[in-house]
Parts: structure tokens; sequence; C-alpha cells
């Protein structure tokens, strides 16, 4: 059964070419739905002047009125975020901003074991312990009425900064409640993380111009939460990295250095996603997410330097917790004589702070919806992860009279399950699967933007490409597609993991391809026959010089 299911790159108007200066950049943006050459401009050349007013965002007007009212010396601000790196980035830009106007702030974040997400009622006594003259809650807070009510009856004021989806409408009337997800919150606001949706207050009190300071901070935390990297979010994205060396707080400055990245390199979304994002997320995952929330915090170079030491080494710890989960996964599914369309796994000794990061892989290795659970004698918690075509939030909604609790969205979930009855989830999940994939089965969509010709694959095109960044989720890396070569001498790594091989065109073009975790791949390349390659560029280099490489996806034989 295939991994992915390519969707070739679509026809190009002749007029779509106008678009660009160079035809494959015009025919990226057209495929990324792109008709005129302003919005071609501004998608290349992110401004700050493009970005809309942020009092457009419903009761920021409010919020900025409310901060205005409040007296410094009655009392502190009491910032309350969440344990992932959206959460603390957010937290580390509301902490400056109410520090810059002359409040004291107390800044608070929930433990991901102990307390779980949100703003619940345990934390009110907390929060009333400071005397505070005004909470704010961000990435949280929508839906947890009852506890923010309480927070307000104590006669302390109460702003929601948030970007989860509404579902209770029925919020106190005199709550400041700033959301992306609000129902009259108009389009360019909608997409933004929670660290995007405070920006836009820190903006709406200082100004563009002193709240740009922040930006590398709203750049991490937008990019870590995996939010579309387009409209407003692409500013802020580029705007935010292109000033990382210059405004990135010591913290996060010495983090860089400590992953390995230089002073004056360019940092990218993948940098982002993949080096800084991780190091912050295993605080909360594997310790306490206040780590990390120091860190950012920290205006000494010494103490930042230990915190990001220690941030490095949970990550190392973290990387290799996963390894063993993964290893156990594919041990019990080695198994298998065929896959069924949906993995549920459950084992005790699994990290119920890891199973998403596990879960997600599994869906890449796998191509298929996939379930792990963290299982204890009563009660078993876990995460889900979906492919395209299955909606895991909605599949476990039709499994709720299993459940003890469950939520999430279409590609990602969280849930509480009896331990007895996982069996039946499984049962329940599968059923469902069977009746949307049908006897195809499940496969990741491949949407392939650009077919090149063997002479096309060089480092310029490389440049060109990288006009798209910042790239991530709704703004991929390009992904190309290379008909009708050879692949020749197709060689594992040490480990077998990785294979790497060189890449023979008929007109004589010579490439060089790496496969990563395609080491299972390799039997399909030694075949010798003509085949497709879908890749992405990359740059790399041999014997002190710069080459162009296919970062490769998949193959397929080439057709007729």
């Amino acid at each position: 059964m295939p991994r992915y299911r390519w969707r070739e790159p679509e026809a190009v108007p002749d007029w779509a070419l106008s678009l660009a200066e160079h035809p494959l950049l015009a025919a990226l943006l057209y495929r990324r739905g792109i008709r005129d050459r302003r919005a071609a401009q501004r998608f290349l050349s992110p401004s700050l002047n493009d970005l809309p007013d942020p009092f457009g965002l419903p009761d920021v007007g409010r919020a900025v009125d409310l901060i205005a009212r409040t007296e410094r010396n009655a009392g502190r601000v009491v910032v309350f975020g969440d344990y992932d790196v959206d959460g603390l980035t957010a937290t580390t830009v509301l902490v400056h901003l109410f520090r810059s106007v002359g409040f004291t702030v107390v800044p608070m974040v929930p433990h991901r074991l102990r307390d779980g997400y949100g703003f619940r009622q345990h934390h009110v006594p907390h929060v009333l312990e400071q005397r505070p003259a005004l909470l704010v809650t961000v990435d949280c807070g929508t839906g947890d009425w009852d506890a923010l009510e309480a927070v307000r009856r104590a006669g302390v004021p109460v702003i929601v900064l948030d970007h989860h989806d509404v579902h209770d409408s029925d919020w106190p009337a005199d709550l400041v409640f700033v959301s992306a997800k609000r129902g009259e919150t108009p389009e360019p606001f909608r997409t933004l993380a929670a660290v995007g949706v405070a920006y836009q207050l820190v903006r709406a009190v200082l100004g563009d111009e002193q709240a740009a300071r922040w930006l590398p901070l709203v750049a991490l935390g937008t990019v870590a939460d995996v939010v579309p990297l387009v409209g407003m979010n692409r500013i802020l994205v580029a705007l935010g990295l292109e000033a990382f060396w210059e405004h990135a707080p010591i913290g996060l400055h010495v983090l860089a250095l400590q992953a390995g990245l230089r002073v004056g390199s360019r940092i990218t979304a993948w940098h982002c996603g993949y080096i800084l994002g991780p190091r912050l997320n295993a605080a909360g995952r594997m310790d306490d997410p206040r780590l990390a929330l120091e860190l950012l915090l920290s205006e000494d170079t010494t103490t930042a330097q230990e915190l990001a030491r220690t941030l490095s080494e949970l990550n190392v710890a973290r990387q290799r917790a996963i390894e063993r989960m993964l290893r156990d996964a594919d041990e019990r599914l080695r198994d298998r004589s065929a896959l069924p369309p949906v993995l549920v796994l459950a084992d005790e000794t699994w990290h119920v702070g890891l199973v998403g990061l596990a879960a997600s892989k599994l869906v890449s290795r796998y191509a298929r919806p996939v379930v792990l659970l963290a299982r204890e004698a009563e009660v078993s918690r876990g995460s889900a992860r979906s492919v395209d075509g299955f909606d895991i939030s909605q599949a476990l909604e039709r499994c709720r009279d299993l459940l003890l609790d469950h939520g999430g969205h279409s590609a990602a979930a969280g849930l509480t399950v009896p331990t007895e009855r996982i069996a039946d989830l499984e049962a329940r999940l599968l059923e469902l699967a069977w009746a949307v994939f049908g006897e195809d089965g499940p496969a990741l969509p491949l949407e392939l933007d650009l077919e090149l010709r063997p002479y096309q694959i060089t480092l310029d095109t490389v440049e060109l490409l990288g006009r798209l960044e910042p790239c991530g989720h709704g703004n991929p890396v390009p992904r190309c597609l290379l008909r009708d070569v050879v692949a020749v001498n197709p060689t594992l790594t040490h480990d077998g993991r990785h294979v790497r091989f060189t890449v023979v065109a008929r007109d004589g073009t010579v490439r060089q391809a790496v496969w990563f975790d395609g080491g299972k791949e390799v039997e399909r390349l030694r075949q010798g026959g003509r085949i497709d390659i879908a890749f992405t560029l990359r740059r790399s280099s041999w014997n002190g010089d710069e080459r162009v490489e296919l970062d490769v996806i998949d193959i397929r034989p080439t057709r007729g």
C-alpha cells in the first residue's frame, strides 16, 4: 500500500507568469493562491505597514482602556499562560509589556501533569494570594468561565487573550475577551497564535515601533504552534526572524548559541520548529515549564547559560524517551501481517507528556491515524494524530460513550479513557476508519508544487525558492517532481536509517540525493528501474564546497 498519494502540480496559465520576475517563482506564487502582482509583492516583502489595525481585534480597545484605568500602585498584574512554546512566549511578551508601562508583574504557568491545561478553580487561590490589580490569561481561558468569574467576584478584573475555538459563547459580560476565534473576529486575525493575539495588545498599547523589539518571541511562538504562515503570521514571523540576533531576549539568544547556532547566522522557521522550540517544550514535558519561562525572562547571561544547558539536557532525554517509544511501537507492529487503518497502542512505560510527539512521528512513518496511550491501572491518557480525510476529533466524539474526556481538532486530539475500554475504543475507531478509507486504505497527501528539469536543480534554484521563507504550515517548503531518472549506488548510513544515492538523468545530469528515514526503501532503489522522485532542495557541503542535493520524500516507477 503506498505511503503517499501524489498530487502533481496544476497547470499555470500564461498570465500568471507575470506574478514574479522568474517563471518558477511565479508558478509557486500562483499555486499558493496569489493572483496579482501587488499580492505577490506583499508576500515576498513582508512589512509592518501591511499589518491591520490591532483595534480591529474585538475587545482590544476595552483591554487598553482597562490597563489605562488600572492604578500602578494598586497591586500586581498576574499573567497566567500555558506550558507550551506559544504560551511561554506569549507570557514573556506580556510580562515585558506590563513592566514597560510601570506594573509589577507575576508570571504563572501551569504544570503539564499536575495541573493540566487551562485556568482551573484550583488556580484561583494562588492568583488571589498575589493581591492582584489585574489578571491576564493568555493561550488559555476560553471556556474557563467559572474559574475566571471566581476571580472577578473577588474584585479582580480579567483580560483573556486566546486563540482556541470558542464552543461556549456565554462568557461573563464584564470579561474582556480578546480572541482570534470569536465569531465576529475579522479574517486577518483568525489564524493568529496566542503570542500573535498578545502582540496585538502590545501594538495597541505601545505602537508598532516599540512593539517590534519583541517580534523574535512572536516568531518563535507562532512557528512552534503550527499555525498557517500566511497573512499576518507570515509578516510577524518573517520580521521576527530577520531581527532575531538584534532583538531576541538574552535567554533566547543564549539558547540559540547553546544549540550550535552562530551569531549573525540566518535563523529560519525550521530552526524555531526543530531546534529552539523543542528545547523550550522539553521543560514542560520532562520537568517544569517554569524553567523555560525563567530562561526567556532572564536578564543575566550566566543564569541563562545554566538554564539553557538544563533545557538542552532535558531535550536529549526527551529525544531518547521518544526513540524508545518508537522502537516499542515498531516491534509491536512488525508482528502484524497487515496494518489496520488506525493504530491504537498503549503501554504503562510511556510518558504521557510525550505520547503526542511520538504519535506524530508514527503517523509520518505509517501514513495512518495513530492513538498512543500512557496506560495506567484504572485510567489511561494519551494523544491522537491523524491524516488528511479522517477527522480524529469527530471520530473521538463518536466514541464519547467510551471516553472520560477528549478534545482537539481534525488532525490532533487528546483523550482520557478507562483502561478496560481501550479494546472497545480500538474496535470503534477501526469501524469508523474502514468507512472513511474503504479498500484503498489511508495515505498521506503529497502536494507537489513544481516539476523541475534536471538542469534546473542548482544552487541558484535553491536561492530562488528560498524567497518563500518563512516556510511551515500553510506555506510549506516547495516540493518538487523530477521524472524519469535512475538511482545509482544507493548506500545506507551506518545505522541503516537513511540512504544516499546518485541521481542520473537522461540528459546526463548527475545530482546527489539523500532519503532521511528511507533505509527501508533501499531495495526499491536497488531494483534499477527508471523512477520519478518527489523531493525538496537543500544545500550541503562536500569537501569545503557547497552543492545542491535532493532531499527525497518519495519515489515511484516512471510511467510509460
